[in-house]
């Protein structure tokens, strides 16, 4: 008897292995911040923090706080790099939107132009600050410290993201990835979102 094809591919799928489960997810433990290597299928447990599976780009929702998997990764670097001798801290994480907006008002005034202004804080609009998803490490004196970031933050996908801002850092990979090149400076940022934007406009 010849089956219905949506049955033969029910059972394909059924006896393939799942794809998910050979997708990595980085655990730290709680206490001690040791890393430990698991899949999205089995997780991680509950004296566990997670790290996740992926690049952290993207939120859905409002951010109140510092996104718990950015969180995650800074801790178990922090651990590791103190361990070395090195001591990192967050000096800025997350921020309202009001308050970006409030830093690049003051850096226009600063710089003289919003295009100026935006290669050193980005607006309100493009900054990953107002998502929970970017952390300013070691600012303003200390760029050796998070220079031991910027050479092993890839172990906890942590990037550098801007050539001009040494202190600046968000999960744009995934924990062991290799971190994508620098940006010039912010106001890239402004120039792609102009991009998009005139591409949806065509729509």
């Amino acid at each position: 008897m010849k089956l219905p094809v949506f049955i033969v591919a029910i059972l394909l799928l059924a006896s393939s292995p799942a794809e998910a489960v050979d997708t990595k997810l980085i655990c730290a433990h709680k206490e001690t911040l040791e890393l430990r290597t698991s899949n999205v299928i089995t997780r991680c447990k509950d004296y566990e923090l997670s790290l996740g599976e992926g690049p952290l780009l993207y939120i859905s929702l409002p951010a109140t706080k510092l996104n718990p998997n950015l969180e995650a990764r800074f801790l178990a670097a922090q651990a590791a790099a103190r361990k070395e001798g090195v001591e990192l801290r967050i000096v800025s994480g997350y921020r309202t939107v009001l308050k970006q907006r409030y830093l690049f008002s003051e850096a226009v005034k600063r710089y003289g132009s919003e295009l100026e202004a935006a290669k050193w804080v980005a607006p309100a609009e493009v900054s990953k600050h107002p998502l929970g998803l970017a952390i300013d490490i070691n600012y303003p004196s200390d760029p050796a410290g998070a220079g031991w970031l910027d050479l092993n933050g890839f172990k906890f996908g942590l990037c550098r993201v801007f050539e001009n801002e040494w202190w600046h850092f968000e999960a744009t990979i995934a924990p062991g990835a290799k971190c994508p090149r620098l940006i010039k400076d912010a106001s890239y940022l402004i120039n792609l979102n102009k991009t998009k934007l005139g591409k949806q406009s065509k729509k």
